[in-house]
């Protein structure tokens, strides 16, 4: 495999072995998995690096550290390109930038081959480090940056769904000359973005409402590094039953029931098998994905996940028995229960008959402590198993948070129009007759309830910290 790229080497370079040297090295290279190189802000003087590679015989640096440089300097337009690598090699290095004021171009984040992951006097990263993301407070979600074939968007960080999707202005919303104020704030697609992905056309439901998605593949950035040819969904009009953020889903789970109606989730298409929400400074809260969950200091509580693909579940929520739901310390629960824990969802989200029962503790209860110190919900769920630990609990913040300007202590009922998570489990009673699963009650436990905390989903251990 050959790299496509301009190399000024002979202009930049004064050693013509230096020239010969590299074009061996590309020779003698297995083809196999790609370097990517692409976007961050300033350079390393990568001659130094090269010449320093070059005296001590490390080749591969070497070869790194002078197309970085050729490229800063023949002026070479801002994008990815690739080079041949060994096989099987799978592991990411980030080269952080150092600011050259000779060279202001853009440089780095590198996907590959372990054999350029220290070039010469370059801080990198290796898979395991984690991918911090910041996040923006809008609408009762916190959204995140990101590119899709150098166009920028912006999603809802949602643990609650697992594709990645961003819109396109079409239909209603085309028609009333609204696009420009949403493209503006959540970024627009065109429907043929990229390439397609060889997916039929079908139907998004989430709670807020549902629309068609047609299937792209395309390149993702996501903080400073970027995914080649990964399959997201572009969505064409919503119809909404409202209680959304407005923007489209960075969906962040990462498992799916085999199923070949279903997607490819955004998550099983990158390494990452670890998530942190760290809320605990509302005013920078940020999304860490990770390889491997690194050990916390301090105090902790962790509870297991459950897997309601066993009833059903066309994905792997990010689900928890619920032992109580306390409001005004009295438990409501009827039968039994579990919590999806979702970033998408602002406060918490009820059946109808738990909203009922809710809605009447919080009536009796203000008639005698006054209305605005009623409404006190908490949530507990089990410890591991083996633990001597007291049960996981989790309050419901109440008022308004300075640094938000908002309030996320929002309960509100499940539209019935809303869908249901146990589809599949529909689908399949319907065509087996004598097939009956008992499915548990389904609550959404949102922002409300982890705003202070750091929380770390951990797919692979299948458990919960909080902190």
């Amino acid at each position: 495999m050959w790299l496509a790229f301009r190399v000024a080497l002979a202009k930049h370079v004064n050693s013509l072995f230096l020239h010969f040297l590299i074009l061996g090295q590309l020779r003698h290279m297995e083809n196999g998995e790609k370097l990517l190189v692409t976007g961050s802000d300033g350079l390393h003087p990568y001659l130094q690096h090269a010449a320093q590679a070059e005296a001590m015989g490390r080749r591969g640096d070497l070869l790194l550290a002078t197309l970085l440089y050729s490229w800063c300097l023949a002026g070479l337009p801002d994008r990815s390109f690739s080079l041949p690598c060994k096989k099987g090699t799978e592991n990411q290095a980030v080269l952080r930038p150092v600011k050259n004021p000779n060279c202001q171009r853009r440089a780095t984040c590198v996907f590959g081959s372990s054999l350029f992951a220290n070039l010469m006097g370059l801080p990198a990263a290796s898979a395991s480090d984690p991918l911090i993301l910041p996040l923006e407070f809008e609408r009762g979600a916190f959204l995140l940056t990101f590119q899709v074939q150098g166009s920028t968007f912006r999603g809802v960080a949602d643990t609650g769904s697992p594709f990645l999707l961003v819109a396109a202005c079409v239909g209603a919303r085309r028609a009333a000359g609204r696009c420009s104020d949403y493209c503006s704030r959540y970024g627009c697609s065109q429907r043929d973005v990229g390439r397609s992905a060889g997916l039929a056309d079908n139907i998004i439901s989430f709670a807020g409402g549902y629309a068609t998605a047609v299937w792209r593949q395309g390149d993702v950035q996501l903080g400073g590094c970027v995914l080649s040819h990964r399959t997201l969904g572009v969505l064409g009009e919503t119809q909404s039953f409202g209680g959304n953020a407005g923007g489209p889903n960075f969906g962040l789970i990462k498992l799916a029931a085999e199923d070949s109606e279903i997607r490819p989730t955004f998550l099983s298409q990158t390494p990452y098998t670890t998530l942190v929400f760290d809320f605990r400074n509302m005013s920078n809260p940020v999304l860490e994905l990770a390889e491997k969950l690194s050990p916390w200091e301090g105090e902790r509580a962790e509870t297991m996940l459950t897997d309601l693909r066993d009833f059903g579940a066309g994905v792997q929520y990010y689900a928890v028995v619920v032992e109580e739901l306390l409001v005004d310390h009295v438990n409501i629960l009827e039968a039994k229960t579990v919590a999806i824990l979702d970033t998408g969802t602002t406060g918490l989200v009820l059946p109808k008959s738990l909203f009922f029962s809710f809605d009447a503790v919080r009536r009796a209860s203000a008639q005698e402590v006054g209305i605005k110190r009623a409404g006190n919900v908490e949530v507990r769920f089990p410890p591991l198993p083996g633990s001597s630990g007291p049960s996981v609990s989790l309050q419901l913040r109440r008022g308004r948070i300075p640094d938000l300007d908002a309030a996320l202590d929002i309960v509100t009922p499940l539209a019935e129009d809303a869908g249901s998570v146990f589809l599949r489990a529909e689908l399949r009673e319907m065509q087996e007759e004598n097939l009956r699963i008992e499915r548990p009650s389904v609550i959404f436990v949102g922002l409300g309830f982890f705003a202070g905390l750091r929380m770390g989903i951990d797919i692979a251990a299948g458990k919960v910290t909080f902190a």
